[in-house]
């Protein structure tokens, strides 16, 4: 099944009164910020569900002990049976050199420190013994040697106990980023977002497709004349999602009068929407948050570092963020003790990043070609109070095709994440297009009062579909992103 998005105008011929509207997540209702207060600046790295017990797992960084030498991120584990409370999972014996009786829960420090690692689970690894894994920098405020700053990568088989892969150094000096990992279907690759080096604030891709090999990072995103002086990337995490790349840019507004040193510290983050269709040219969005604005001298009030998105049982994104009181380094101004650092958690609805929606009444969307195999045609939508989705399968020709005529169809009301197209055909409802197989169409859609968030359907898309075999432009199902 192939999900259509519509975060561009790429997969729409023509529209007429049709406006996309993009979405911010809103806050989940009834979770309060939350905090570890047995370790310092907690903030959440990874979340994601146990796919043996069904429990939800949340792997968050924190601060090492001075007491036990030098003092860096380290990362302790969590379980809770909703993803909302969560309890720490101490582990006897400790699992980490660095863990305490205080933080029993504490389960990698790496040599000095385990800076920006988030967690991924690897279905497709062989060897069960490295099912879990993440890039991580090597940093701590005070190293002990000249191994500093070198970047590696750890792994796991059950995300407690870790081990530090010496081979695989995709770095030698550090940068200070979350490192979110994804297997790239389309590269056959693993890829991770970083940033090019210690204080150059822009994003690149790191890849391999071995751990052994790396490839030389490469920026992806750099700031744009629609950027204000000041504006850097600090960083940002990535998903698949859908056969789509999803990105949160975190963006730094460096303060103006911040001139002394080569680095901008003071200053608000923000996150805006990104996207890919392969992973590796990124498009940006609307410039806007995507965060709830939970109001000034709250908790994340432009001050927000989404780290992670997960798909609930319902459909829903969940997205964790760590999020301060104040801007960039105002915990420095924090008194004693005092913690300004909490874990929020905020929703979008499934495919709800954006939507086409019409704009006063009625108005319509004829999208590119589809070659389908079989199966319904399946919108998520919503439809007003007095408002309905119709549809129509066209030739390439702009006709169309008998038995799925536009007055024939059977108007699609309500709000859902699956809704069929239906036709009536003589008495009964034609839920399928398998009568189709192998011929494009392209589908025509009427919204009024209505708002569509994606099209799903088990087909390839036909751009420039031509019929005829082994000529110059033929199209070949799977081959074309």
């Amino acid at each position: 099944m192939r999900t259509i998005l519509f975060f561009d105008d790429w997969p729409i011929l023509t529209r007429q009164n049709i406006n996309r509207r993009w979405f911010a997540a809103e806050p989940w209702p009834g979770v309060t910020p939350w905090s570890d207060p047995k370790v310092p600046i907690t903030s959440v790295n990874t979340v994601m569900r146990d796919p043996a017990t069904g429990r939800w797992l949340m792997w968050a960084s924190g601060l090492t002990s001075l007491a036990l030498g030098d003092r860096g991120f380290c990362l302790c584990l969590y379980e809770s049976p909703d993803g909302f409370d969560w309890r720490p999972m101490p582990q006897d014996p400790l699992a980490d050199p660095k863990a305490t009786k205080e933080a029993p829960h504490m389960v990698f420090s790496g040599e000095h420190a385990g800076g920006g690692a988030m967690v991924f689970r690897d279905d497709d690894e062989p060897d069960p013994a490295m099912r879990y894994k993440f890039a991580y920098s090597d940093l701590s405020d005070n190293p002990v040697d000249s191994s500093y700053g070198t970047c590696r990568r750890a792994t796991s088989p059950d995300g407690i106990h870790w081990t530090i892969d010496r081979q695989a150094v995709w770095r030698r000096q550090h940068t200070d980023t979350g490192f979110s990992i994804v297997r790239n279907p389309y590269t056959g690759k693993y890829q991770w977002t970083s940033r090019p080096i210690l204080g150059d604030r822009r994003i690149c891709l790191d890849q391999t497709a071995d751990w052994r090999h790396f490839e030389r990072p490469m920026v992806v995103l750099h700031p744009d004349p629609m950027d204000p002086p000041g504006v850097e990337f600090y960083g940002m995490p990535h998903f698949f999602y859908e056969g789509y790349f999803i990105g949160f840019l975190w963006r730094m507004w460096g303060a103006s009068n911040d001139l002394k040193g080569s680095t901008r510290f003071f200053g608000p983050v923000d996150t805006e929407l990104t996207y890919s269709i392969n992973g590796t040219c990124w498009t940006r969005t609307t410039r806007q948050s995507i965060l709830p604005d939970r109001g000034l001298g709250k908790e994340g009030y432009r001050s927000e570092y989404p780290m992670c998105m997960v798909q609930d049982d319902e459909g829903w994104l969940r997205v964790y963020s760590p999020v301060r009181i104040g801007e960039h380094v105002d915990w420095k101004k924090a008194a004693p003790g005092e913690n300004i650092t909490f874990n929020t958690v905020s929703r979008f609805r499934r495919d709800g990043f954006c939507a086409m929606e019409s704009h006063s009444d009625t108005g319509t969307i004829l999208m590119r070609g589809l070659l389908p195999r079989k199966g319904p045609i399946l919108l998520n939508a919503i439809a007003g109070r007095f408002g309905s989705i119709r549809a129509e399968l066209r030739t390439f020709d702009n006709t169309a095709i008998p038995g799925f005529e536009l007055d024939k169809c059977i108007p699609v009301t309500g709000d859902g994440h699956f809704m069929p197209l239906r036709w009536n055909s003589g008495g009964q409802a034609l839920e399928t297009v398998d009568s189709l197989r192998g011929k494009p169409f392209r589908l025509y859609l009427e919204l009024e009062q209505a708002r569509v968030y994606a099209v799903r359907a088990d087909a390839d898309l036909a751009y420039g579909f031509v019929p005829q075999t082994n000529l110059a432009g033929d199209y070949l199902p799977g081959k074309c992103l």
